[in-house]
């Protein structure tokens, strides 16, 4: 044993989750009994934050009694919760069993540890920590959050709720109690700790330090101010007073708790961030084929294979000299084959999604291109493309071939719905912000200027994320 992990605390034991802390003291536990509809208002905030579940797959990392797995189902989410308290799971299956069949065929529960977690990398398209963060130990955060990194998919997810807001304890709570005693002539309790907190509660956070340490992490964060009450009926006035003091930016000490919504940060060399936008722009779900149609460098076909259940293949005009037009199979488990881009050898209706990275301003005939790869796509299927900037007047660190043809962004997405596809989302990347030229370091900053709209529109590289629909494609 090493140093640094002998002085590291011992985990709090899974044995002071009893049930009798899941259903006397653990907020939310008078709505327990009440059926699967009824759920504590800050597991309903955190599933509107996660928006559609249907079809997604759910994780809930110290599931507690339950509630979010049954929800997530109820909503067609493949829900999985796990805990390290055994009271905890039986809870859980408790409240499973009261769903209907459906729904219960959808949420699983396992007894585990959050710091090692048992599923393939890119598992899951949201994972929850509802109170959860508190209870560890900071260097039980690292490890559970290096997890959370591995089985998250690309675009998915983090969404965390924490309590108390310790800024709320110090600076808050102590003017919210005088004001109470000179204005209303009314004494607040000295403390509003539980039983529990004192023995569990070993990592209380702020929101500087939750936004850090999610940050340090790898992660992209935005932390907001919430309270949930339970059991009060507050008058016109108190509600104008609390909707006042919760707003940011004073919320951030006047509110009881905090949540956050993360997602993994995207950072490196341009192919890194173009690779990690694109698979954030496709997001295949669990089970998805996914066709990539002259693949660049390949880093995208290898970070899709490395994901749990996806199918990818590789059509490749390079391929063609070398393999014969046959399929291969790499060791990462990617089908590779020579294909022209224009006539691909797959029957129709055939990938959930297909990414393009400058191919298509390369072909000569690029309508043609566009209705082959519509013919392949399933109808509702994504497709995903990186294009040259006409826009663009910027160095170009690699000058390469000059292109057949050059698209704006508004003329990519003209010919995409030309084609028979609806448009979903069109942005650069990697704008001219006069750079040295030697410049090699992280561009990841360079996602934060997608939304301005000069900047937004005159990056080196178009990217464009769309849908098949279903009506026939324009000749």
């Amino acid at each position: 044993m090493t140093e640094k992990s002998r002085r590291r605390p011992a985990p709090v034991s899974p044995d002071l989750y009893t049930r009798e802390y899941f259903t006397t003291d653990c907020e939310g536990y008078h709505l327990f009994g009440e059926g699967p509809e009824r759920i504590p208002d800050r597991i309903r905030e955190a599933l509107a934050l996660a928006g559609d579940l249907s079809g997604r797959w759910v994780l809930d990392i110290g599931c507690g009694r339950g509630e979010l797995v049954c929800e997530a189902a109820r909503r067609g989410a493949r829900a999985v919760g796990i805990d390290y308290a055994q009271a905890a799971i039986e809870l859980s299956l408790e409240r499973r069993s009261l769903l209907d069949e459906e729904a219960r065929s959808r949420a699983e529960f396992r007894l585990a540890d959050a710091k090692g977690l048992d599923f393939p990398d890119g598992s899951f398209d949201v994972v929850f920590f509802i109170d959860v963060y508190e209870h560890l130990h900071p260097y039980e955060i690292e490890e559970t959050l290096r997890e959370v990194l591995r089985v998250l998919r690309p675009g998915g997810s983090f969404i965390v709720h924490t309590g108390p807001n310790t800024w709320f304890y110090r600076f808050g709570y102590p003017l919210v109690r005088a004001a109470a005693r000179l204005l209303l002539r009314r004494e607040l309790p000295e403390s509003l700790r539980g039983q529990y907190d004192d023995v569990m509660h070993v990592n209380e956070q702020s929101p500087w330090s939750l936004y850090r340490g999610l940050g340090a992490a790898g992660f992209r964060v935005r932390v907001v101010p919430r309270s949930f009450f339970v059991g009060i009926s507050p008058n016109r006035w108190e509600r104008l007073a609390m909707r006042i003091l919760f707003a940011p930016p004073q919320g951030y000490f006047f509110c009881t708790s905090l949540m956050a919504v993360a997602r993994p940060r995207l950072h490196g060399r341009e192919a890194e961030v173009r690779t990690g936008r694109l698979a954030e722009m496709l997001r295949p779900p669990r089970g998805a084929r996914v066709l990539l149609v002259g693949e660049a460098e390949g880093k995208l076909a290898r970070l899709l294979a490395g994901l749990a259940e996806t199918e990818v293949t590789w059509a490749d005009t390079a391929a063609r000299s070398n393999g014969k037009g046959e399929v291969n199979v790499s060791p990462q488990g990617i089908r590779r084959l020579g294909a022209d881009p224009a006539a691909l050898p797959f029957p129709p209706a055939h990938f959930d999604a297909l990414a393009a990275q400058f191919t298509l301003d390369r072909l000569e005939d690029a309508r043609g291109a566009l209705r082959e790869w519509r013919r392949v796509l399933k109808p509702g299927g994504t497709l995903v493309l990186a294009a040259r900037n006409a826009l663009f007047r910027g160095f170009e660190p690699r000058p390469g071939t000059p292109p057949r043809r050059s698209f704006t962004p508004a003329s990519l997405r003209a010919l995409l719905e030309e084609q028979g596809f609806r448009v979903k989302e069109v942005t650069s990347l990697f704008p001219d912000l006069k750079l040295p030229a030697l410049y090699r370091g992280d561009l990841g900053f360079f996602l934060f200027l997608e939304k301005m709209p000069r900047l937004g529109e005159r990056g080196r590289v178009i990217l464009l994320r769309a849908v098949r629909d279903g009506r026939e494609a324009e000749g």
